[in-house]
């Protein structure tokens, strides 16, 4: 991370804390975080993106703008147990990860959405099959799917997370620098021919900066993140999107990581992750958040 992105940082760090955010602060949903591990690796500097992982008890996590087409696997002990690479992929600023299931087999999803510079309209997702730890290091590039997105009109895409309903698989991306950062989508599963994809508006959030999100496995809950804060939504049945993301979001305690950008709700329902960069060389955790008993999702 450079000087100047990190003066940014904290200036933005500093504005978040001081806003008085129109959220319910509710405790009966998420315990507050534990650490389970440090990341102590030298190849996990920036860890900017979170999915559970097939494999029980494990992570996929990815580096933020400076690292290659890489993905890693960790464990709950935030301990690195491999890389994988990307053949024949180059990647400008990758932000998020996430897994789709498709056909009954699960894929990964490496979101390069970000947009520091301001010179990219178009971004781009890398969708491959998840591999095991035994697979070799490389994911062959016949095996990788590139969609390429863009914000409507002439808004150009700066975004750090993504999600994917397990329900429909629809893709929701939401805006980081909009002064009330916006939740997009688009079907980018559901036409396997096509490539491009112009995201349609959501909903707008009462807050700004938002850096990771995702959705629960029954499809019935969201987390949406910033730098300060983590916000919850909880869908009735039948109710789309669109509609809850108008509710008034729930504020989930949360104490601030150096630079928290990534967050995953694990594979059973028990609670959600979070993981965060090292700025500074100040030291970085994954997180667990345990879910409340009488916030079991039914």
């Amino acid at each position: 991370m450079n000087i100047a992105r990190t003066k940014v940082l904290l200036m933005i760090v500093l504005f978040l804390s001081g806003l008085r955010i129109s959220a319910q602060n509710n405790k009966d949903y998420f315990k507050t975080q534990i650490p389970l591990g440090e990341i102590t690796d030298p190849q996990l500097k920036e860890v900017s993106g979170i999915v559970a992982a097939h494999e029980e008890g494990s992570f996929w996590v990815h580096n933020d703008s400076g690292d290659g087409a890489n993905i890693y696997l960790i464990n709950r002990q935030a301990n690195l147990l491999k890389r994988f690479t990307l053949e024949g992929v180059t990647v400008t600023d990758c932000e998020d990860i996430d897994r789709v299931k498709i056909d009954g087999k699960i894929y990964l999803i490496l979101a390069d959405i970000g947009n520091n510079l301001g010179k990219r309209t178009w971004a781009s997702l890398y969708v491959f099959p998840e591999p095991s730890p035994q697979d070799s290091s490389m994911i062959s590039k016949k095996n990788i799917k590139t969609i390429f997105l863009k914000f409507p009109g002439q808004k150009r895409l700066d975004a750090e997370s993504i999600m994917v309903d397990p329900r429909d698989n629809m893709l929701y991306i939401v805006s980081k620098r909009e002064f009330r950062s916006t939740v997009y989508s688009a079907p980018v599963f559901r036409n396997k021919n096509q490539q491009y994809f112009t995201l349609d508006k959501v909903a707008e959030l009462p807050f700004t900066f938002a850096t990771a999100s995702a959705i629960n496995p029954s499809g019935k809950e969201m987390l949406i993140k910033n730098i300060t804060h983590i916000f919850y939504w909880k869908r009735n049945s039948g109710e789309s999107w669109q509609k809850a993301l108008n509710r008034r979001p729930i504020e989930v305690p949360y104490k601030v990581e150096p630079q928290g950008e990534a967050l995953t709700f694990d594979n059973n329902n028990a609670g959600f992750y979070t993981i965060s960069e090292r700025p500074f060389g100040l030291k970085s955790y994954l997180y667990y958040f345990e879910r409340c008993s009488k916030s079991i999702d039914k």
